[in-house]
């Protein structure tokens, strides 16, 4: 069995499945928490960056896939990712969706009043192991991948049935004392079906990027508010950043197939 350690990074929460012979990395964080993590492994857990057997990399944003491209390179660390998870920037117009959702990794940053810290990272990820919905993580097969399209087209969570642990990345937010989904939600019909396919899961302690830790007694009316969140829509105040949602070339070919899909109804 493992014992759950976390990392405060930059912009969010990381966390280490620890066990007697090995680490799971689950989510790398930004470029910049790369050195957190060494700390962590050195001085909390007195281990050595070797034995992390394997990180995951949820899906591309900045505080999830960036840390992913140095910790490859430095530590020769196997990475796990979604298999198309390199169409999200693919081209012209996903390299400027890139520069945007970097900046936007700035804006949060900003906004929570937190030095500046070098977050940029490649838009194209170098990964080992090619992620499926229902796969075991090599490696780690007490884990299971689940496929939870919404925020982007490829994001995943992961499952520890023994423990009854989810690790929830970006598809459950904890703001204040609600849950939320995140922003932003690209794909809405997707993100309703991703979120209702964790509802009937056992979930007794549930691991959010951004919002910690938490012991759940009842997930299921967690799921319900999500679902009444994502019919809300967006705040007020991130209305005005909609715009910035659209330029992934997966974007704009879902959202042309929506409009042809409309026409011909």
């Amino acid at each position: 069995m493992f014992t759950i350690h976390a990392v405060d990074g930059y912009i969010e929460t990381i966390y280490l499945a620890v066990y007697h012979d090995k680490v799971l990395l689950i989510d790398s964080g930004c470029r910049s928490d790369v050195p957190r993590i060494e700390q962590a492994m050195k001085r909390r857990l007195n281990r050595p960056m070797s034995q992390i057997s394997l990180a995951v990399a949820s899906h591309t944003h900045p505080d999830h896939a960036g840390g992913a491209h140095l910790l490859r390179e430095r530590h020769a660390i196997p990475v796990a990712a979604p298999k198309d998870i390199n169409r999200w920037y693919a081209g012209f117009t996903g390299g400027l969706q890139h520069k945007i959702d970097t900046m936007l990794g700035y804006f949060v940053a900003w906004t929570l009043k937190y030095p500046f810290e070098m977050i940029c990272y490649n838009k194209r990820l170098a990964y080992d192991h090619p992620l499926n919905d229902g796969d075991r993580l090599p490696g780690f097969e007490d884990w299971q991948v689940i496929a939870t399209p919404g925020h982007t087209s490829h994001d995943v969570v992961l499952y520890h049935a023994e423990t009854k642990t989810l690790y929830a990345a970006d598809v459950i937010l904890k703001v204040g004392t609600g849950y939320r989904p995140p922003f932003p939600v690209s794909m809405k019909k997707e993100m309703r079906e991703s979120i209702g396919k964790l509802r009937n899961l056992d979930v007794k302690l549930l691991l959010m990027a951004h919002g910690g830790a938490e012991k759940i007694t009842d997930f299921p009316a967690i799921i319900d508010a999500m679902l009444t969140e994502i019919d809300k829509g967006y705040p007020p105040g991130l209305q005005r950043f909609r715009k910035l949602e659209g330029f992934s070339p997966v974007i704009k070919k879902y959202y042309r197939q929506k409009r042809k899909e409309k026409k011909a109804s």
